[in-house]
């Protein structure tokens, strides 16, 4: 059969490469990669969305993620953002709930409100009923507040220095468990987000995880049905559950950097605090990491950190979990967790490896607090993200719709070539558009260290353990 269209020249080798990153810019407009639960393989505009390599080998060798504890974007950032050079999507005015009812939205106190903040809560927010929300049912309806850039002036100067991104929205609707599993896995492996208990008939052991002898809620595959399994991810042979499990073994980005010779570090506890004891120490979620590795990998997250940036020895990840008394959650002091910020950037920014290191900045879980934008799809409440580096683009910010923690990894994966962990993942917008790796912009943010009254730190030393940690 002959063709009546008229004959055209192959295109040249050079047009075929110049239409490529046509196409690709053409994708990339308006287009944001959201990972949701059970999504296909990448699609274009998420590949499109996590930037081509090629633009600008990265210098990034020392990637840091500071996970702090229970806060929505607009109660931390809110008026930051409405104070900065290039503003970002903050809000701290006025808001009526889906009942009528409407609140002021005042400063917050130093001494986070005690709020409900499990996926029950969660739901009732992103429904407007904010104020069925348990600890925030009544005048001054005390989840919707803010913080003032001077409550938290390490954060404010970060965020003012470097890139906020104002569209980082918590993965699901899930309590720290769940957001705790995510960090390091890319998936929250079938558990419904819940907080483990101690089961019956049971002694009790540490923490949360593998060790605890707790259960927590899980769903199988393709199934609605909620029953109480040990809240362990099994090793790859299913050691790990002190009994019975149905949970699948799951990767973490810890195993993806052994596997190309890169190192990691997890860091938790002090001298008189063991991490073993801390529900938040994500190693002992996964029996690979309790079992192999948690001795090693889990140190002072103040000192040992210093001391390795101070040094130029820093790991190519460092993961930073705080104790309650640093994590900012409910009934903890905002003032205490912003010098624990403070201290961690001054001694990165001042360090040697300073010019190599990206550090990201977010929280687990809203807390349960206010914010004014919608999520999309099935994803949580938004989160704070401030990501500070010298070659993070000066006061930027990022819009582009990213997932957390699943961006953070999609990132790290993409730094240092890894293996992709999850489809979460492999789908997540990778925070590229908030790094310039032409030109590094090297002046530090000022650290500043806040006062905290003698009656604020009594009143944190009196908490029960267990009262600010769930």
């Amino acid at each position: 059969m002959h063709s009546s269209a008229p004959h055209r020249r192959a295109p040249s080798r050079a047009w075929k490469k110049l239409s490529g990153y046509l196409a690709v810019g053409l994708l990339a407009l308006g287009l944001s990669a959201v990972s949701l639960p059970g999504s296909a393989s990448p699609s274009a505009a998420a590949l499109s969305a996590r930037g081509p390599r090629s633009a600008a080998r990265s210098p990034i060798k020392h990637v840091v993620i500071l996970y702090q504890e229970n806060h929505s974007f607009d109660d931390v950032l809110g008026q930051v953002c409405q104070q900065r050079r290039i503003s970002c999507h903050g809000y701290t005015g006025p808001v009526k709930f889906a009942d009528g009812r409407r609140a002021g939205n005042i400063v917050e106190p130093d001494i986070v409100p005690r709020v409900d903040h499990l996926p029950r809560s969660q739901f009732l927010g992103l429904a407007n009923r904010w104020d069925r929300i348990a600890g925030c049912e009544k005048k001054p309806f005390v989840c919707v507040t803010h913080y003032r850039p001077k409550d938290i002036p390490n954060l404010a100067a970060l965020a003012r220095r470097y890139v906020v991104s104002d569209r980082s929205f918590a993965s699901d609707k899930t309590a720290s468990f769940g957001a705790h599993i995510t960090l390091p896995a890319g998936t929250i492996d079938g558990f419904v987000g819940t907080n483990p208990h101690p089961a019956q008939h049971e002694p009790a052991g540490i923490g949360w995880g593998c060790p605890s002898h707790k259960n927590a809620l899980w769903t199988a595959p393709h199934s609605n049905s909620q029953r109480l399994v040990p809240s362990c991810i099994p090793d790859s042979k299913g050691h790990g559950p002190y009994r019975a499990s149905p949970v699948r073994y799951a990767p973490t980005i810890m195993e993806r950097l052994e596997e190309k010779g890169l190192t990691w570090h997890v860091y938790q506890g002090h001298r008189t605090d063991a991490p073993t004891q801390q529900i938040w120490a994500v190693c002992q979620y996964f029996d690979w990491c309790d079992q192999h590795r948690f001795n090693l990998h889990h140190n002072s997250s103040t000192t040992t950190f210093i001391n390795a940036a101070d040094r130029g020895r820093l790991p190519s990840l460092s993961i930073l979990l705080p104790l309650e008394g640093y994590s900012q959650h409910n009934q903890a002091s905002m003032k205490v967790g912003d010098n624990y910020i403070g201290r961690i950037l001054k001694a990165t920014q001042n360090g040697p490896e300073w010019r190599h290191t990206a550090v990201f900045v977010t929280y687990d879980d809203c807390g349960c607090f206010f914010d004014h934008v919608k999520p999309p799809g099935r994803l949580g409440v938004r989160e704070p993200m401030v990501i500070i580096s010298p070659w993070a683009k000066p006061g930027y910010s990022d819009g582009n719709t990213a997932v957390v923690p699943y961006s953070m990894l999609a990132f790290v994966e993409w730094d240092f070539r890894l293996a992709s962990l999850t489809r979460n993942v492999s789908n997540a917008y990778n925070y590229r558009r908030s790094f310039n790796f032409h030109k590094p912009h090297m002046t530090p943010a000022p650290i500043i260290m806040s006062h905290v009254s003698k009656h604020e730190l009594r009143v944190i030393a009196a908490l029960p353990p267990d009262d600010v940690g769930t």
